[in-house]
Formats: structure tokens, C-alpha cells, sequence
């Protein structure tokens, strides 16, 4: 429907912008030469405003996703995963990973474009290690929450801290983090404008 409309828009202006071409090469007069150029300007304005539009839709979501690493970075530091930390016997709830940004951004299309393919299939990575790792805590909290003796909840813990789940979100985490750093490096880390990198 969008490839639909863009072209119900552009055609005609295009054709307007090559018959006011042809009238001031015929002619030569100031009326034809400003309907071209008015037409150029119109045309060049929409796909220019879409581009701009679509380039300040990709920064917001950079910083977004490097916002949601640090603070998924924060949330798999958090000492409720250090079993050592933990009071006997006593079952605990686990922080999630969040992962909204990363949902919105796959369900947007913002990174589909052949210079963010690498980041594209990172998030679709990262969504799956999140929601397995959120699925391991849930189930790892059913089983602590019910009765059980101080040392299987320790060793419960104790597994869900050395689990692949913990360990992948873990790397996954701060790998994107480093990609997002190196791959569009201005602005991520202090807040100033970014500048996309490019192949």
C-alpha cells in the first residue's frame, strides 16, 4: 500500500516536472522555468522529508537499543544472581531482561536496510536469549517458591548462575553493546549527535 501511494504521488509530479521541462525549452519564458523548478522542489521536498524522517526514526532507535543493553548490562549484574549473596532458604525474585525496544525496532523495520543487516539478525538473536533466559528465572522461582530445603534452592541458583541462558545473554548483551559502540560510534556513549558509520 506505502509503494502504492508513493508512486499515485510521485507520477504525477514527475510528469507535471518533464511537460514544464519541455514547455520552457519550447518557450523560454519565466512561467515555465518556475513550474519546473517548483515541481523539482516538490519532489526532491517529499522524498527528502521521508528520508530525514527515516534517518531520525534509525538514530532514536540506536540510542534506545544501547540504552536497553547498559540496562540489561545492569540487570544481569544485579547480586540477586551471585547465589553467594543470597539468605538460606530464603527464595527470591529475579529481575527480567527487558526487551521492548528490541521488539519494537524488529516490528518496525527500522534496521532492515542492507548496512544494518548485522544488527538486524543481533537483535533477533538477542530476543530469543532474552525470552529463554526470562523463561529459565520463571521456572527456576516456580521451583524455589515451593518448599524446598535451603540446599536445593542454593543449588538451584547456583545452576540458573552457571547456566548457557545466563551466559549467552550475558556476551549477547555486551557484544551488542560493542557493536552498537564501534559500528556507530558518535554519539552513543555521551549523548551527542550520532553519526552512522558507514560500509
Amino acid at each position: 500500500m506505502k509503494n502504492l501511494v508513493t508512486l499515485i504521488t510521485f507520477f504525477p509530479l514527475l510528469l507535471g516536472f518533464i511537460l514544464a521541462t519541455v514547455w520552457w525549452t519550447r518557450e523560454r519564458n519565466f512561467e515555465s522555468l518556475l513550474t519546473a523548478l517548483g515541481l523539482l522542489a516538490t519532489i526532491t521536498g517529499i522524498f527528502g522529508e521521508r528520508w530525514a524522517s527515516a534517518n531520525e526514526k534509525r538514530i532514536e532507535f540506536l540510542r534506545a537499543l544501547l540504552n536497553e543493553c547498559r540496562s540489561n548490562e545492569v540487570i544481569l549484574s544485579d547480586s540477586r544472581f551471585d547465589p553467594n549473596s543470597h539468605k538460606p532458604g530464603r527464595p527470591i525474585v529475579f529481575p527480567r531482561l527487558i526487551i521492548s525496544v528490541t521488539e519494537t525496532a524488529i516490528a518496525s523495520d527500522v534496521f532492515t536496510q542492507r548496512q544494518d543487516r548485522e544488527l538486524f539478525s543481533l537483535i533477533h538473536k538477542w530476543r530469543h536469549t532474552a525470552n529463554e533466559f526470562n523463561r529459565r528465572l520463571d521456572i527456576t522461582e516456580l521451583r524455589t517458591f515451593t518448599n524446598l530445603s535451603p540446599q536445593e534452592i542454593r543449588s538451584l541458583y547456583e545452576a540458573l548462575q552457571e547456566s548457557k541462558e545466563f551466559n549467552e545473554a550475558l556476551n549477547l548483551t555486551q557484544h551488542i553493546t560493542t557493536f552498537l559502540k564501534s559500528k556507530y560510534p558518535k554519539g552513543i556513549g555521551n549523548s551527542e549527535a550520532l553519526t552512522i558509520s558507514r560500509n
